[in-house]
């Protein structure tokens, strides 16, 4: 699959390359004027509608395929693959560079995985680090109305959530837990909301009934660096960081209330935030 990845990145460059040639020959642009300011221009304005163009073809291809593939199971491989190749495409168009340890923990079975949230994004570096794990999110009920995303939100069998603590948001994780005793895997943020840094807000117990009630184990991730995603874009690359922890399993925390339980994975949370702000502060 990685090697699909370059090719579908490869093909945003190919696209770009021929619009920008094909805006070139619109402008007129002659490529024996490399001394008048108009060449520059010019070369400049095609190369920025080349990029606009290429990625608005590619979003016109992931709305195609999603109407195409709206009526499939949100277990389907290859919707699932599709989608991570399209959000590698995006992180790279980003200049995010995804740093991720611990992958050697993601289990081949059934999981709830669990993290803490920093913005809107999130889903959108995680997805991609899981490509043999067809994994599901409670989602940002929002996103469901942003166009073309919105769809493939629901194809991919994510689970939109109201921002409020009210009766839809109780529902919202019971239809978790049933998609979790169907098989699937599914990730959730219990702090409810973006932290917009690397520090934890509090954990909502009720967000571990996704797993308490389906007998699930839980893969915890660390996530680091997330709300700079776009600072200083597009100008400077950014590093991000992810740590996959070992996994906790059901027989490990089954004895524990949703609130004790809360603690704990905040607290395993908490020990990675704190020793990515050291590795963090000795690379500065």
């Amino acid at each position: 699959m990685k090697g699909y990845d370059k090719m579908y990145i490869l093909s945003f460059y190919l696209l770009w390359a021929l619009i920008t040639f094909l805006f070139g020959m619109l402008f007129g642009l002659d490529f024996n004027s490399f001394n008048e300011l108009s060449f520059y221009l010019l070369g400049f304005v095609s190369l920025l509608l080349g990029v606009i163009f290429s990625f608005a073809i590619q979003l016109g291809l992931l709305s195609l395929v999603g109407s195409i593939r709206k009526d499939t199971k949100f277990e389907s491989n290859f919707n699932h693959r599709f989608a991570n190749s399209w959000l590698n495409l995006t992180l790279h168009i980003l200049r995010v560079k995804v740093i991720t340890t611990g992958k050697e923990n993601i289990p081949s079975e059934k999981f709830v995985l669990i993290g803490n949230h920093q913005e809107n994004y999130d889903i959108i570096v995680l997805k991609p680090i899981f490509k043999r794990n067809n994994i599901s999110f409670i989602a940002k009920e929002s996103l469901i109305n942003v166009p073309v995303i919105g769809k493939w939100i629901i194809l991919l069998g994510n689970i939109p959530i109201s921002r409020f603590a009210d009766r839809s948001a109780a529902e919202t994780i019971v239809k978790g837990i049933r998609q979790v005793k169907a098989g699937m895997t599914m990730g959730i943020f219990p702090e409810g909301r973006r932290s917009f840094g690397n520090e934890l807000i509090n954990f909502k117990p009720g967000a571990f009934k996704l797993a308490i009630k389906p007998k699930a184990d839980i893969l915890i991730a660390t996530i680091y660096n997330f709300s700079n995603i776009l600072k200083d874009y597009p100008f400077r690359r950014q590093k991000v960081y992810v740590h996959i922890h070992e996994l906790l399993k059901y027989d490990d925390y089954h004895e524990l209330s949703s609130q004790d339980l809360a603690k704990k994975v905040k607290g395993i949370i908490q020990i990675q935030l704190d020793d990515f702000e050291e590795k963090y502060r000795k690379k500065k």
